[in-house]
């Protein structure tokens, strides 16, 4: 397989209709992506990433499809691979001290799977009518999601559940904050089609949709993304006076000048409306940084950092660091560093700083192969542009403007974990890198013969098995969310057949071992529920999961396990709803060790805490009853019995206008507070 400075060869009338075929199915594939949404799934993200497996590898195969149709096959290996190679080995050796294998294959092959996009891009992109058709298809993906944002913003379609206006934005993201960044990516690349169209249509067409992505930009009101616009910007001045790319013909320059106009206008008008901010002496940066949570952020950062100084070489395994963040930050909030930290910090996916995660996740040799990513990537731009005409210039400092934006971004949020944003970067650099713009820093892999057909067998191989696990996935969610319904609903055997076919099909289950768990807690059957709930904890990780299963040991009599949960649990400050039943049981296990004055003063304190709370005010007259505290006792008893009469009232009142779902867990909670209440009045009658 020699390796040439050249390629050998040029593609033939017919594999030049092919490589069409190929341009446009990569444009259909950056048109669908981001919109794509699938009703039934967990998110929107999910969906996006499988449907992105079968749709890369379709693409695969087109461009495998070469080998057959020429006597050899060159293949452009772009510089910037040979430090991504490494770090995709950094990311295997990442199993060695993983909590969880399948997730971290999992995540390498969804990795793997968008290198070889733009491996492919940075291939077939030969002229300018290819960039042209693959901006137009994300300008036009973008436009269409940035119009649902909208009509989400003012009420006319369905947008987050119970927000108004531009809280109610998700639009085919997900996220308000993915909307932006996907807005914030493609701003500077498509305005590549804006200085390259010839018809003044197309111009006026790209030139609306422009400044129509740019004002939805603005109306998320993300911080992170107008931030990272003014430093790019800034960026790309720089960039511009280095360079000099090529002055444009003088109507294409008014162009440009009217969309910097309306960019500017966009920017007053954004800047003098009032800031939703508490007052005080803070500076302004400051102000703004714990308006958009940047204390929780930091905490979030240290939590990664600790489990690299952990993990200080092969990192605690990709994707891994969702599962390792709950036991490490009740870890962290034992330290000097984390009492600082005296807010919850509930379960989540990701380190919002992809930077940080990926320390975390590869370890060194990761963040040394990511250096050399970004120092390659920074070198094989700065050449191109140095080499290229004047006209290509300016594509490329365009493109550059996109790839910068999706770096900056990523300092405080986690655009590679979305699906929609990873797919604009992606083909944004392998635009970039592709011989439309010339063919420095690449060398040449020219496959003759069976050499290159063999590799493509192995591709549509390759192709099959990953696009089958995907489909099993993509099963196995829905089988999940119809299981989770039915346990809603109380038909907790069917769930659990739910349930356990989509367990037979995840190639990598996370909550639905929780969901599991929790009818089989119904139907009595806890030895299989504590099994699927430790399963739980080392493949989704979540305050719910340790309450309950600290719950079921409670209720099993396994005390020293119930009270590891809940130390464990308490260790960190929690929402109300997870603390008021964390310290509730730590009070009854101390009860079960009949440590009576310890559980006296949990049990005080929790009522005097969450006054509404009934079950610890019931515990507490029991205790008062138990010491002859009759008076005491019959006090707590009276006040449980009254709150208990009160939400009874509620709730029936509710059943009428509630949903199918929502009454049958209104049964449920009437049910259990009438047994609360025949409970306290017997406690009551009891009494002496």
């Amino acid at each position: 397989m020699p390796i040439h400075p050249h390629p050998t060869n040029s593609p033939s009338s017919g594999t030049f209709t092919l490589e069409r075929l190929h341009v446009i199915a990569i444009a259909v594939a950056g048109f669908v992506l981001p919109l794509l949404m699938w009703p039934g799934l967990t998110d929107y993200n999910y969906a996006k990433s499988i449907v992105s497996l079968v749709l890369i590898s379709v693409l695969l195969v087109l461009w495998g499809l070469t080998a057959w149709r020429r006597p050899s096959w060159t293949i452009r290996i772009p510089w910037v691979l040979i430090p991504v190679a490494g770090l995709l080995l950094a990311g295997v050796l990442s199993l060695i001290q993983a909590t969880n294998a399948r997730v971290v294959i999992q995540s390498l092959i969804l990795l793997i799977y968008f290198v070889l996009l733009l491996w492919m891009i940075a291939n077939v992109v030969r002229n300018q009518r290819d960039v042209q058709w693959i901006l137009v298809s994300l300008l036009a993906s973008a436009s269409l999601a940035s119009l649902y944002g909208v009509l989400q913003y003012y009420g006319l379609l369905p947008g987050a559940p119970g927000a108004t206006g531009t809280n109610a934005i998700i639009s085919t993201m997900g996220n308000r904050n993915h909307l932006g960044g996907l807005l914030l990516y493609l701003f500077y690349p498509a305005i590549i089609l804006l200085v390259r169209s010839r018809s003044q249509w197309a111009k006026a067409l790209t030139f609306v949709a422009i400044a129509s992505l740019f004002a939805v930009l603005l109306l998320v009101e993300q911080t992170a993304t107008r931030i990272a616009f003014a430093l790019v910007t800034v960026a790309l001045g720089v960039g511009w006076a280095i360079f000099r790319p090529g002055t444009t013909q003088r109507s294409k320059r008014w162009w440009i000048l009217g969309l910097a106009c309306i960019v500017a206008v966009l920017c007053i008008c954004a800047l003098s409306l009032p800031i939703n901010s508490p007052a005080g002496s803070a500076s302004p940066i400051v102000r703004m940084w714990e308006n958009n949570s940047g204390s929780e952020r930091v905490g979030l950062w240290l939590i990664g950092a600790e489990m690299l100084v952990d993990h200080p070489v092969t990192g605690v395994g990709v994707g891994n660091y969702k599962i390792d963040f709950f036991p490490y930050k009740a870890n962290f909030a034992a330290t000097e560093k984390g009492g600082d930290f005296d807010f919850p910090l509930a379960r989540v996916s990701q380190a919002h700083n992809e930077y940080v995660q990926a320390s975390a996740e590869f370890g060194s040799i990761g963040v040394f192969m990511l250096l050399g990513i970004l120092g390659m990537l920074a070198i094989s731009l700065w050449i191109r542009l140095r080499e290229n005409n004047e006209k290509n210039r300016l594509d490329l400092l365009l493109l550059t403007g996109g790839i910068l934006a999706f770096l900056a971004h990523s300092v405080v949020s986690f655009p590679v974990h979305v699906v929609g944003s990873s797919l604009l970067f992606i083909v944004v650099c392998g635009l970039a890198l592709s011989p439309r713009y010339g063919e420095n820093m690449t060398i040449h892999w020219v496959l003759s013969g069976w050499k290159g057909k063999a590799i493509h067998i192995g591709v549509v191989i390759m192709a099959l098995v990953v696009s089958t696990v995907a489909i099993n996935d993509l099963r196995a969610n829905w089988l999940m969310e119809r299981g989770l319904d039915q346990i809603q609903a109380g038909f907790y055997a069917a769930g659990e057949g739910q349930l356990q076919a989509s367990l037979a099909l995840d190639f990598a289950p996370r909550q639905t071992y929780y969901y599991l768990a929790m009818a089989q807690i119904q139907m009595g059957e806890f030895d299989a529920a504590e099994q699927n709930l430790e399963a739980c904890m080392t493949s989704f990780s979540d305050e719910r999961v340790y309450l309950t299963y600290a719950d079921l040991k409670l209720k099993r009599k396994k005390l020293e396990e119930a009270q590891a949960a809940i130390e464990l649990l308490l260790a960190t400050p929690l929402s109300a709803d997870i603390d008021v039943q964390a310290r509730y049981i730590e009070a009854v296990i101390c009860v079960e060790r009949r440590q009576f004055d310890q559980a006296l003063r949990l049990l005080t304190s929790l009522s005097q805490d969450y006054p509404t709370f009934e079950p610890a005010l019931v515990a507490l007259g029991q205790l008062y009853a138990a010491q002859g505290l009759t008076f005491s006792a019959r006090t707590s008893f009276e006040t449980a019995l009254q709150l208990i009469v009160d939400k009874l009232a509620v709730a029936t009142s509710e059943r009428e206008s509630a949903t199918l779902t929502e009454r049958q867990l209104i049964r449920d909670e009437i049910e259990t507070l009438t047994e609360q209440r025949d409970h306290v009045v017997s406690q009551i009658n009891n009494l002496p």
